[in-house]
């Protein structure tokens, strides 16, 4: 059930996110909200949950945000992978701390994001536009990361079973 509670959690984050960043026309420089989820199960969940959960994030950018099939479930992924191996290194207690581990996160997804743009075909907006744009994504995803937070905690926490027994 937790696994299902952060999945539609990271749904409803991403489907809004899609909805509110549309009609501004932003389409290189974008928060990533999804980022913001995916480091949250890095640092919160089992590794094969994580991993599941990770790969629906990216799974519904995709289909959200009309980018390249594949390309954000590959990289989610991976970006779960960093955040694994970071976890043990970091302790993230506060909103304010996972939005920075965000921001940095998002660099190096979207330098991921890039790379394989770039193998794949010729990219629709310039190597130079999808660089410069790195920076304002990076400080995008850090406040969508603030407001995911306290939405991922609530669908983590809504399942945890309550301890029987006698209370002492």
């Amino acid at each position: 059930m937790k696994l299902a509670s952060l999945a539609l959690a990271c749904l409803a984050l991403v489907a809004i996110e899609c909805a509110v960043l549309r009609p501004f026309g932003l389409s290189v420089a974008r928060s990533d909200v999804a980022v913001a989820a995916v480091l949250f199960f890095g640092l919160r969940c089992q590794t094969l949950e994580g991993a599941f959960a990770s790969f629906a994030a990216g799974y519904f950018v995709d289909v959200l945000s009309g980018q390249p099939s594949g390309l954000y479930v590959f990289t989610a992924v991976l970006t779960y992978l960093v955040a694994r191996l970071i976890a043990p290194f970091v302790e993230v207690r506060s909103a304010r701390r996972f939005a920075l581990l965000a921001a940095g996160l998002d660099v190096l997804h979207n330098l991921a994001a890039l790379g394989l743009l770039l193998l794949s075909a010729q990219p629709e907006t310039s190597r130079r536009a999808m660089l410069s744009a790195i920076p304002l994504t990076a400080l995008l995803t850090s406040v969508a990361a603030l407001v995911a937070w306290p939405v991922l905690r609530f669908a983590e926490g809504a399942f945890k079973k309550q301890e029987s027994g006698i209370q002492m």
